[in-house]
């Protein structure tokens, strides 16, 4: 009997690893969505198993959801990508971008609701806390701001990741800073004000696969926030800073790449 009991605790815990690892795979996804986009990038929408993926993440939420909204925004942006190239994809970037900070759709955190440079720097420097907590240091190779969109999904993704390492390897106690982090991130940081970048880098992009990526983002988010029982203010349109341009120095806004984050 004792070693049957173990079986079933060793079949829960890989059934909950498997969903943080799935979990963990939406953020890196979306952070790659919302980068330029490159064959590099975005090669996760080209795989053969991206379906059995879609299944396996919709049953991450079962307990929450129906993940009828959920299916249909995973299902629109694998028809966008694949009725487009990324030639097409790099026009559209750029047009929905631009070549200096939109005041449209702000990549950056810290244009929604910091309403002074020095408030701006203080949110950047408790971004990058979070971070550091965890390791994570500037990449030498290629460098964005630590509240670039990008850069904040591909930190949910390791701490996912982390979490699902720690399970299976450490025990509770660091399983449970991995989950405690994500919970305050999302609190303070991702889950503020990416709901409202969604909204409004969906209407810059009027159509096509930015339009299915916003889309994704925010039902995705709606789902992770609640299933993580976070409670936060999320930001609406009238606390979105059209004057907030990066007044700092280089050296205070920039931080880590999301493609390259490198470990201490």
């Amino acid at each position: 009997m004792e070693a049957d009991r173990n079986s079933l605790l060793d079949q829960e815990v890989a059934s909950r690893v498997d969903s943080l690892l799935t979990r963990s795979s939406m953020y890196q996804v979306l952070s790659a969505c919302f980068l330029y986009p490159t064959e590099k990038n975005l090669s996760v929408l080209k795989t053969p198993e991206i379906q059995e993926y879609q299944k396996a993440l919709v049953l991450c939420y079962e307990s929450i959801d129906d993940g009828v909204e959920l299916n249909r925004c995973f299902g629109e942006i694998q028809e966008a990508f694949a009725a487009t190239s990324i030639e097409i994809l790099q026009s559209e970037y750029q047009r929905i971008v631009g070549h200096t900070m939109s005041k449209e759709c702000p990549l950056y955190e810290t244009q929604y609701g910091a309403s002074q440079v020095f408030q701006q720097v203080q949110e950047l420097g408790d971004i990058q806390g979070f971070y550091r907590a965890f390791g994570l240091d500037t990449s030498e190779i290629e460098k964005e701001r630590c509240d670039h969109v990008s850069v904040e999904l591909e930190f949910m993704h390791f701490l996912l990741y982390k979490q699902a390492y720690a399970m299976e390897n450490h025990g509770d106690e660091k399983t449970q800073i991995c989950v405690d982090a994500q919970k305050k991130f999302l609190k303070e940081h991702i889950g503020k004000w990416v709901p409202l970048f969604s909204v409004l880098f969906a209407r810059k992009a009027g159509e096509g696969f930015y339009r299915a990526v916003s889309a994704l983002t925010k039902e995705f988010l709606r789902l992770e926030i609640k299933l993580m029982g976070v409670k936060t203010e999320i930001y609406k349109e009238s606390d979105l800073n059209q004057e907030a341009v990066a007044g700092a120095s280089d050296e205070c806004l920039s931080c880590a790449s999301s493609e390259d984050f490198s470990e201490e």
